[in-house]
């Protein structure tokens, strides 16, 4: 079996998944040379010391922190250092694979920039292709919506698993880069560099030139940017921090365009709250219309919200000069706890926890 073939098969086995299709070989050609691909068959999805991955493979030490090196510089492996060691895993098709490169800045890149087009472009065929489905094929959403706090009422109360400030305040690093969606194919002029990583995940972009630190009043100064352009907060779908918080358009993203740009799948990226509208206050003057990423409110005397469509972002209320509309709970569901919760979850629905479980560690 041809190597890349064979290194498909190991991002197939994770719970998100890579379905089979020519694309993805194309991509997994461009990102890997054949001797890191074949050293890639040796590295689990789970963090591993260099040596233990250097034994699997039967290759030196030096030579494996080489390889990974040049591939955690591409971003396409995870790595970092742990006291003397360093420490190696392969990044899931999304998050990691598909962000990460088109994340790393041209001049630090190991591609050409007609590699580095020709990638963007790979990647969203695939997404219409069957990897945005498979992405979104479980009753488990990998991603969630984070609602814009001005749009709740003050006196409902809000669980910090609900507040992009929360977990801003409390991560130990923030970074923002360019959106890797609109950057790879642009429909529309909605700003760029808006994308937010935190903790482990902002420190390893900053190193491999794929983001820059800034601090947490930084942050919440994109955040307020990309709620002034309308652009849905989303997140990690876990409770006791996330990853990243992307600012998503509905034309250019993957975790809206599974609703907008694909449909028939499994799972919805939504908050716990629902729009409403207060007939007595609105006007009519069509501002939410402009503003709702999901086409989900209609105009007639007053503004009427599609409740099955509206994902609670709360970019209309935001938006509303007569402020006829907020947010209401219409759940208090929490998350899965973290991102190996979250995982297992999404493994179980698809019944590949038993495959993935072989995937882990190095082989």
């Amino acid at each position: 079996m041809d190597i890349y073939e064979r290194l498909h098969a190991r991002f197939a086995a994770h719970p998100l998944g890579a379905p089979r299709n020519d694309k993805f070989l194309e991509i997994l050609r461009i990102l890997y040379t054949p001797e890191e691909a074949e050293l890639a068959l040796h590295i689990g999805f789970y963090p591993a010391r260099a040596a233990d991955i250097a034994e699997a493979a039967g290759l030196p030490e030096e030579r494996v922190i080489e390889l990974c090196e040049s591939m955690a510089d591409k971003g396409a492996l995870y790595g970092f250092q742990a006291g003397e060691q360093r420490r190696y895993c392969l990044l899931p098709s999304a998050p990691g694979l598909f962000e990460f490169p088109l994340m790393v800045r041209q001049e630090a890149l190991k591609l050409t920039p007609a590699e580095r087009e020709r990638l963007g472009r790979l990647w969203d065929e695939y997404y219409h292709e069957g990897w945005g489905h498979e992405l979104a094929g479980s009753p488990t959403p990998p991603a969630r919506v984070l609602p814009v706090s001005e749009a709740i009422p003050v006196d409902l109360h809000v669980f910090p698993f609900e507040e992009a400030a929360h977990y801003i305040r409390t991560a130990r690093h923030v970074a923002v880069s360019d959106c890797p969606c609109r950057t790879s194919k642009p429909s529309c002029d909605a700003p760029v560099d808006v994308c937010l990583t935190l903790n482990y995940t902002a420190r390893f972009l900053s190193e491999r030139n794929a983001a820059r630190l800034i601090t947490p009043e930084e942050a919440l100064a994109v955040l307020q940017r990309a709620e002034d352009a309308g652009l849905v907060h989303c997140a990690t779908n876990t409770a006791d921090r996330v990853d990243y918080i992307c600012n998503c358009c509905p034309c250019c993203c993957d975790i809206l365009g599974v609703m907008t740009r694909l449909h028939g799948v499994v799972a919805r990226v939504e908050s716990n709250f629902r729009a409403v509208v207060d007939e007595g206050t609105c006007v009519a003057c069509g501002d939410c219309l402009e503003r709702c990423p999901m086409e989900a409110i209609t105009l007639g005397d007053v503004a009427v919200v599609d409740r099955e469509r509206c994902i609670g972002c709360g970019l209309c209320a935001t938006g509303c000069p007569a402020e006829a509309i907020v947010l209401e709970r219409v759940a208090e569901t929490p998350p899965p706890a973290d991102y190996r919760e979250l995982i297992t979850r999404i493994g179980e629905e698809k019944g590949r926890l038993e495959v993935f479980a072989r995937h882990l560690h190095p082989s």
